[in-house]
């Protein structure tokens, strides 16, 4: 937390403290969406996994039935 050098006034403490909990909402708002992205970024990375790894299953499949053929 921030702490003024002097001593404030009831009405002065009362908006630095407004100031100081926008501030805070703001940090850990930003968090929260740098968070979120990282957690798509990570389903989209799944998603194109497992895409790739069906392909490849697929052309396994095919190659498996092309030698047995």
């Amino acid at each position: 937390m921030i702490e003024p050098k002097k001593p404030l006034k009831k009405k002065d403490q009362i908006s630095f403290d407004k100031q100081e909990a926008i501030r805070l909402q703001a940090e850990f708002d930003e968090e929260e969406r740098l968070a979120r992205e990282k957690d798509e970024a990570n389903v989209t990375l799944t998603e194109e996994w497992d895409d790739i790894q069906a392909k490849d299953d697929i052309q396994n499949g095919m190659i498996f039935r092309l030698r047995m053929g």
